[in-house]
């Protein structure tokens, strides 16, 4: 169940107006106190995808084929990382811990987060404070709950499925915010780079990382391959995704590539 704490933190994506609380009776649900939308409880997990966009998520294919790959994520992103994308598995986890600092007691996103593969890597009681983890895929979800629960971490962690593009969260309210391997899923990509922004305190950090074109001739043909079958949006060259980032965000960022991987991060300016 959610915190208060956490509650606070949240808002209804279908208005953007009014915050959320907590249902009386059953089942359980999250009501918007503006709107009157209504978001269920599904094995635990709130679904803050509004109506207005639930339709999206039954054909996309990108989620379609994050619900089929959950299993065995696990095994299969680093064994990609090396073989496809040329990259090390664990510049994902420096990069990844270091975002995790960066929150310093204050909240922490990660959308997507996957099977929790690598918030997983992080002991329990350097979770300070709350950490918002977000992703659309339902068997993502279960498979990081399965993983956090396991460890320890339920206590600190809270799961939501909701839509990048509409996040259910107020503005400025993160410390740290990560997105690790998401941008190039996403439909609008500027739009939820937009969102991710409007989630950041002043002064905020946000790192994350991204596939882009020219690490290698296999990587682009897969990463062709992945166009051509709806799986992932147009993916750009190395510069053309930093110039993107630049426009839409607005203050400077650090840039590390390494084969198809490109990975950034910056400060919000206030």
């Amino acid at each position: 169940m959610i915190s208060s704490d956490v509650l606070e933190l949240l808002w209804c994506a279908a208005c953007a107006d009014g915050g959320l609380e907590l249902a009386s009776g059953m089942p359980r649900e999250l009501v918007c106190e503006a709107c009157g939308e209504r978001y269920p409880f599904v094995d635990g997990i709130p679904d803050l995808v509004p109506r207005s966009a639930s339709e999206k998520y039954r054909y996309y294919r990108t989620d379609t084929l994050r619900n089929l790959i959950a299993p065995l994520f696990d095994v299969a992103a680093p064994i990609m990382s090396m073989a496809l994308w040329r990259c090390p598995p664990l510049r994902y986890v420096d990069a990844h811990h270091r975002a995790v600092g960066r929150s310093d007691g204050g909240v922490y996103v990660e959308c997507p987060v996957g099977t929790g593969l690598l918030l997983g890597h992080v002991r329990a009681e350097h979770l300070a404070g709350p950490f918002l983890c977000i992703d659309s895929s339902w068997s993502m979800l279960r498979h990081a709950e399965r993983r956090f629960r396991a460890a320890g971490m339920m206590d600190r962690v809270t799961l939501l499925r909701a839509d990048p593009e509409h996040l259910p969260l107020k503005a400025g309210i993160a410390r740290s915010f990560q997105t690790v391997n998401g941008l190039h899923g996403f439909h609008d990509r500027t739009g939820v780079l937009g969102e991710f922004n409007r989630v950041l305190e002043p002064g905020g950090h946000f790192a994350g990382s991204t596939l882009v074109r020219g690490g290698g001739p296999l990587a682009d043909v897969i990463l062709h391959w992945y166009e051509q079958y709806g799986v992932v949006q147009p993916l750009r060259s190395r510069e053309y995704v930093i110039q993107e980032l630049d426009e839409v965000l607005g203050y400077p960022f650090l840039h590390e590539t390494y084969g198809s991987a490109l990975f950034f991060s910056g400060t919000k300016s206030g």
